[in-house]
């Protein structure tokens, strides 16, 4: 069965960085009084941020949004083709749900419906509390979702952002640090009685795309298939 869904931001999050300008600057071990890298440091931390949230195909951060659920039916006698076991929602992991209508009807919370906020799927309930699939036309659900990302004021009923994605980002802000500047093509550079210095050049083992295998790993559980 098709269902066309509608998403509208209506409360965009004021910022989608996962990770904060302290945790980088402990990782890479310069003091909090040193601000000479700050600027460049922010701006790894939002690039690298954005990298992640493309890859996993979502926003993590906390933001307001609607989303709205037409179901197909036939054109004669106007009837649904078939009715839906849930509302899976865009956004998850839910914050708090505001408001469900099914054909403009105002639906209420456990009597009326179930929210699963880990997996942002609302179930619907008939008189005697039992789950039924969802015979309306039209659903309409304002709702908050997203992750509480670090740094950011605490949010009633949010969950943190997992630790395992901000250390992702840890991990690819502190390697663009540290290689800038730095001759990309340069495979070794030495000085008699010093030492010698050489760089992997091209893609990691095991590297496929534009991430190393481990931290690509760690994302793939966070990441939502892309619609053809």
């Amino acid at each position: 069965m098709a269902t066309t869904v509608v998403t509208t931001v209506v409360a965009p999050a004021a910022g989608q960085d996962l990770t904060t300008l302290g945790s980088i600057k402990d990782d890479l071990a310069i003091p909090a009084s040193d601000t000479s890298s700050d600027a460049t440091l922010a701006r790894y931390i939002t690039e690298q941020s954005a990298l992640v949230a493309r890859t996993c195909n979502r926003v993590f951060a906390i933001e307001g949004l609607q989303d709205q659920f037409f179901l197909e039916r036939d054109l004669t006698p106007h009837m649904l083709r078939q009715r839906l076991p849930a509302v899976q929602l865009s956004r998850w992991p839910l914050v708090a749900v505001t408001s469900v209508t099914a054909d403009g009807v105002g639906l209420i919370p456990g009597t009326d419906f179930l929210a699963d906020p880990a997996s942002g799927r609302l179930l619907h309930l008939d008189d005697d509390g039992a789950v039924r699939p969802w015979h309306a036309v039209t659903v309409v659900v304002a709702y908050q979702a997203g992750y509480l990302l670090p740094g950011q004021p605490l949010v009633a009923g949010a969950q943190p952002l997992p630790v395992d994605l901000e250390t992702a980002v840890l991990r690819l802000v502190t390697a663009r640090f540290k290689g800038r500047g730095r001759d990309p093509f340069l495979k070794s550079q030495g000085e008699p009685g010093v030492g010698q210095e050489q760089y992997w050049i091209g893609a990691l083992p095991g590297q496929t795309g534009p991430l190393p295998p481990d931290i690509a790993a760690v994302l793939d559980k966070y990441r939502v298939p892309a619609l053809a």
